[in-house]
């Protein structure tokens, strides 16, 4: 469903919070993700200026993640520079989001179907 439009012009294809590894200091935070068919982009609360952005384009995959085993619901979105870990709060909200990575990376011209 698109909510809304952000800043890039791109409809929003979904957004809430995730948990995420940080790239220097590998500890774990609560940040609001937004997901664009251009941006995945990152904050530390909703309607907070952006921390981080991954292009769509830079993109490779995205998958479950097996590289902490302690951890549930864990995926990993990988780009040529760096992999991305990131948490969801259940099976489903891991499920929905790496269906929808999924989805703009085959079909990065297809707007129809999110």
């Amino acid at each position: 469903a698109v909510v809304s439009t952000q800043s890039t012009g791109s409809p929003i294809v979904r957004e809430g919070y995730l948990i995420k590894q940080g790239n220097m200091v590998k500890n774990w935070r609560r940040r609001w993700f937004t997901l664009s068919r251009s941006y995945l982009i990152y904050r530390e609360e909703e309607g907070t200026p952006t921390k981080g952005q991954i292009r769509m384009c830079d993109i490779k995959l995205t998958r479950r993640s097996e590289r902490y085993p302690d951890k549930r619901f864990l995926f990993e979105v990988i780009t040529s520079k760096r992999t991305y870990y990131m948490m969801a709060s259940s099976q489903d909200e891991m499920d929905g989001w790496t269906d929808a990575i999924s989805h703009i990376l085959k079909n990065p011209s297809d707007t129809s179907s999110l």
